[in-house]
């Protein structure tokens, strides 16, 4: 299968290592998506949509460098009654995403034109008690990237444009992964199967930034998953988890407008490889004991550009919350 480039929200940079390999054990995961933070199995009749601006800071001025106009990224998590691979019948969560963003790329002053890039997937897997396990997903991605080493503009960036397909079995034992280069004259999907050792817990790449929202993010975390630039499962940390503050001016959550201010986990991610580079750093709403108003819903997220051009910058605006 050939090297793909990854948009959007997907882990884009490799993390340095951080430790020696050891063995994991399973995370658990509490459905703090709900108000009642203890529902596991009673999952249907769930529907939650949330909107987020999306602004580019710059990095310091050189040569080559992209500016990006705000953007939208938005998200949906719903239930419904599946069929999963070996046949049986049972309600899962289906989390679906859309990025649109716009920009152009400047090189030794001179300027292209507008790009339009945008990153859509869809991710369905099973309840917390099942650890959240993934039964497939899909993303399909338009991305306009930077080339290293260029000598003129029309050299500078390449557009990609391509889908990026996995289904498991229910044991989660193996990942059979389809990628599709739309780009091509005649588009042909590639197939490659990837083991998945047992121990520890697996999360799809489009279903980490959710998952998130169910555990403990008070302490460092580690899990695994398919590494799309590789392909291969490889180990994620979520690492350095501080304590602090989100504030959002005039954020609609639950239909009220107001200015929020809401005490929050600030934790890095990324993958442990011996390669060092950027990270994500995500912030998530802590648990409200008695109601959980927030849902430790994902409030703010930095994402670093290739090539250091810069930070993509995630902020909540919407939250339509399930209504359990």
């Amino acid at each position: 299968m050939k090297k793909i480039r990854l948009a959007g929200l997907a882990l884009v940079a490799p993390l340095c290592l951080l430790c020696a390999c050891t063995t994991q054990t399973p995370l658990s995961f509490s459905a703090n998506w709900y108000s009642d933070t203890a529902l596991n199995e009673n999952i249907s009749d769930t529907y939650e949509h949330l909107e987020y601006k999306v602004e580019f800071k710059e990095a310091e001025e050189k040569d080559f460098s992209v500016a990006y106009d705000p953007g939208t990224y938005t998200t949906t998590l719903k239930s419904e009654l599946a069929t999963l691979p070996d046949g049986t019948s049972e309600t899962v969560y289906v989390y679906s995403t859309e990025l649109k963003i716009s920009g152009r790329y400047t090189f030794n002053g001179e300027t292209s034109d507008t790009f339009e890039d945008s990153v859509t997937s869809e991710v369905m897997f099973r309840n917390v008690k099942k650890g959240l396990a993934p039964v497939s997903s899909t993303k399909t991605v338009k991305t306009t990237s930077p080339v290293q080493n260029a000598d003129s503009l029309e050299e500078s960036f390449k557009e990609y444009r391509y889908t990026y397909d996995v289904s498991y079995n229910v044991e989660l034992t193996e990942a059979k992964i389809t990628f599709t280069d739309l780009n091509a004259e005649t588009p042909e999907p590639a197939e490659t199967t990837v083991a998945i050792a047992e121990g520890g817990t697996y999360l799809d790449n489009e279903q980490i930034l959710f998952a998130l929202r169910g555990l403990d993010l008070s302490t460092q975390k580690t899990f695994r998953s398919i590494n799309p630039v590789v392909n291969n499962v490889q180990t994620v940390s979520i690492y350095s988890p501080s304590s602090t503050t989100v504030s959002l001016s005039g954020a609609e959550i639950d239909g009220v407008t107001d200015d929020y201010e809401i005490a929050a986990y600030a934790v890095n991610l990324g993958y442990q490889t011996s390669f060092p580079g950027g990270t994500q750093v995500a912030y998530y709403a802590q648990t409200v004991a008695t109601n959980n108003t927030y849902r430790n819903v994902l409030l703010y997220l930095e994402v670093p550009v290739m090539q250091s051009l810069g930070t993509l910058r995630y902020t909540l605006v919407k939250a339509q919350f399930a209504e359990k």
